[in-house]
């Protein structure tokens, strides 16, 4: 009799602990599945993004599925995001990425590093379109990656990436078939090197972007000048040097430099602007009749530099030679710029159609 009561204790207490177990199982199935929801995961991610990174506001983001394997390899496909840049003066980005991978998940606690690739990114703004764009690069986190605060963010650094696309188009110019190498951080995003096909040719060089500034360097080998502009005939080799300051959502310094050491071939006309700058004297004399027979100008050297004096002015030097021709050109031109620098950057598409 004592034998069978404790044993019905025994069973008793046994069921209770299977039933707290298979419990404990359902609770812990329920937050597996709710974590690994697409939904639950894009609600935490904007809303930690929006709370501690102050550059840009997500407005929309989205997934199709997540899938995490054995090896803590997260793929996340069908990604959709709305995001405003808001150094940028609230500017508006659309885009979706087909499949996203996350990589060393199982170590980044201790190694802080985390292995990012994207594939066939779609994204546009206003006047600027992405297409097509895949990326690898590795992301290391320095600093506190728990118990983070307002004050207390942790710093992120890519020690290597790279990125190939289809095309990206900007200001009136598309370039096709671009590649780049980079690294960075916060504070810096460094493009060493970068090349694409512009115009029938190739650029190639460094870019460098900075909270406020942007600096490029690009040669240019083969470019065809009626790509450029309707009106231009024939290819120029050279190098541009560009630099872009901002300063509260607006550019107050501009700064460029082109030299094309094997000169180029432009319609006269082009030089009308220039005309009234020139003294008085042969040099004025046969560019002004080569503007009226409407004829082309081949420069054998051409060195253009642009530099902002204050943002709605700018001061312009040319300097074109043309041995054929007898030219020897030496211009230096003020110019007032009527809406400021960044009024000058959106009629940028129009200036160089013509």
């Amino acid at each position: 009799m004592v034998f069978s009561r404790v044993r019905d204790r025994n069973l008793l207490m046994l069921k209770k602990v299977l039933i707290f177990v298979f419990i404990l199982l359902c609770l812990a199935m329920a937050g597996i599945y709710v974590v690994t929801r697409p939904w639950f995961v894009a609600k935490v991610i904007r809303s930690a993004v929006n709370a501690r990174v102050k550059d840009f506001q997500l407005d929309d983001l989205g997934f199709g599925k997540i899938h995490i394997d054995g090896n803590g390899l997260v793929t996340i496909k069908d990604t959709r995001f709305a995001l405003r840049l808001l150094s940028q003066g609230n500017q508006e980005w659309q885009g979706q990425i087909p499949v996203v991978y996350l990589d060393n998940l199982r170590s980044l606690v201790k190694s802080g590093k985390i292995i990012v690739s994207i594939e066939r990114l779609d994204a546009a703004a206003d006047g600027v379109q992405l297409k097509g764009i895949s990326s690898q690069m590795t992301v290391t986190w320095t600093g506190p990656k728990w118990h983070i605060s307002f004050e207390n963010v942790p710093k992120w650094h890519i020690s290597e990436g790279s990125a190939k696309g289809d095309f990206l188009s900007a200001a009136g110019i598309t370039l096709s078939s671009f590649e780049a190498y980079f690294s960075g951080n916060e504070n810096l995003l460094i493009a060493d090197p970068w090349r694409a096909k512009w115009a029938d040719g190739n650029l190639s060089g460094r870019l460098t972007v900075a909270p406020e500034a942007y600096t490029m360097h690009a040669d240019v080998a083969q470019v065809e000048l009626s790509e450029v502009a309707p009106h231009m005939r024939g290819r120029i080799n050279g190098s541009a040097e560009v630099e872009i300051q901002r300063a509260d959502n607006a550019i107050h310094a501009l700064n460029g430099h082109f030299d094309a050491p094997q000169g180029a071939q432009i319609p006269a006309a082009f030089l009308q602007p220039v005309l009234s700058y020139i003294p008085a004297g042969t040099q004025r004399d046969i560019l002004g009749d080569l503007i009226t027979a409407g004829t082309d100008v081949f420069f054998d050297h051409a060195d253009v530099r642009l530099k902002s004096v204050r943002s709605d002015s700018l001061n312009l030097l040319i300097k074109m030679d043309s041995k054929t021709l007898n030219l020897d050109l030496a211009v230096t031109i003020d110019l007032n710029v009527e809406g400021g620098l960044n009024g000058l950057i959106e009629r940028l598409p129009q200036f160089i159609s013509g």
